[in-house]
């Protein structure tokens, strides 16, 4: 399947306070070869679905994705030649008509977040009003920001963001 990501991208200053209203579904990524700014290749788990992904650009703000549904068991043997990781719990959040998908990084990256809105036309996408709790809009470094992405903690993407003038704080999540 191939579709074409219309999508702005944003840090998260704090949680909307009723996230735990959200189930999150667990993602976890793997990269093939080291990642750079304009293409990669993919495999991914989303909840219960496993993915091959082929991600090629065409402006900062949208990517061309090449999807192959694959079996669990595909997953787990091409996994292990992914050269880098990485985990993260993704909430599905109402945001005006649309809808926002926040993604709270794991382990070596606790304290991450981000949220990607999708659009169906450039018009809904550049007339697009941010609510208060989203922070910068990082949808023009994103994949460069992201550059292995697997491998970095928290303190090595900080300093990243302060390089190009973007202050990155830790955003708590609290279980209630």
């Amino acid at each position: 399947m191939k579709q074409t990501e219309r999508e702005r991208v944003f840090l998260v200053k704090e949680l909307p306070s009723d996230i735990n209203k959200y189930k999150p579904i667990p993602i976890s990524v793997g990269d093939f070869f080291e990642s750079n700014s304009t293409d990669a290749l993919k495999i991914k788990q989303k909840g219960d679905d496993y993915y091959l992904i082929k991600k090629e650009t065409n402006t900062a703000h949208e990517r061309e994705e090449h999807i192959i549904n694959i079996k669990e068991g595909e997953f787990n043997a091409l996994i292990k030649c992914a050269v880098q990781f990485h985990r993260k719990n993704r909430y599905i959040y109402p945001c005006g008509k649309h809808s926002c998908e926040i993604d709270y990084y794991l382990d070596r990256l606790d304290g991450y977040a981000r949220a990607e809105v999708e659009f169906d036309n450039n018009e809904d996408m550049f007339n697009f009003t941010p609510p208060e709790w989203f922070g910068s809009e990082i949808t023009e470094i994103n994949h460069e920001i992201h550059e292995n992405l697997g491998k970095v903690t928290f303190g090595e993407l900080k300093e990243r963001y302060r390089q190009r003038g973007i202050t990155l704080n830790k955003v708590l999540f609290v279980n209630k």
